[in-house]
C-alpha cells in the first residue's frame, strides 16, 4: 500500500518518485521494489552532522510562508535538491528545485494554519519539519 505524498528511491538507479494517489501496489524500478524513504528531522535532535537539512518555515505578517535551510553545503556534490510544502490537509502541494550554489528558500501561499515541509539531500535523504 502507498500513500500520497510518499517518496520511493531506486537503490539500483537512484529514481526518487512522490505517490500523487495512493494505492494497493508497490513503486518498482529497474526490476526491483523501491525503498520507501523515511522522513528525518534535525532541527530538534542533532544527527552528529554540521550541517543543517530540515526547513525552517517562518510566517509572515501577510499570511504567506517563508521556507529556507541556512546551514547547508550548496556544492556539486552535496545539495539540497528540493524542498516542498504540503498543506495540513494534504490537498496543496509545491515544491521548488535548487541547483548547486543556490540559495535554499522559498515562499508559498498554501492555505492552512500549518503546514510541513521536507527537503531531499543528494546524500543525506528526506528532511521534514511540521
Amino acid at each position: 500500500m502507498t500513500n500520497k505524498f510518499e517518496l520511493y528511491k531506486c537503490k539500483i538507479c537512484g529514481n526518487v518518485i512522490e505517490i500523487l494517489v495512493s494505492g494497493d501496489g508497490h513503486p518498482v524500478c529497474c526490476g526491483e521494489e523501491m525503498e520507501r524513504m523515511e522522513a528525518k528531522n534535525d532541527n530538534q535532535n542533532s544527527v552528529g552532522l554540521t550541517e543543517k537539512h530540515s526547513p525552517i518555515i517562518e510566517y509572515d505578517s501577510d499570511g504567506n510562508v517563508n521556507v529556507a535551510i541556512y546551514n547547508h553545503p550548496m556544492e556539486d556534490a552535496h545539495y539540497i535538491m528540493f524542498v516542498q510544502t504540503i498543506s495540513k490537509d494534504k490537498n496543496e502541494a509545491k515544491i521548488k528545485y535548487f541547483y548547486p550554489n543556490e540559495k535554499v528558500q522559498m515562499s508559498t501561499d498554501i492555505n492552512g494554519d500549518s503546514i510541513s515541509a521536507r527537503s531531499y539531500c543528494n546524500i543525506h535523504g528526506v528532511y521534514l519539519n511540521q
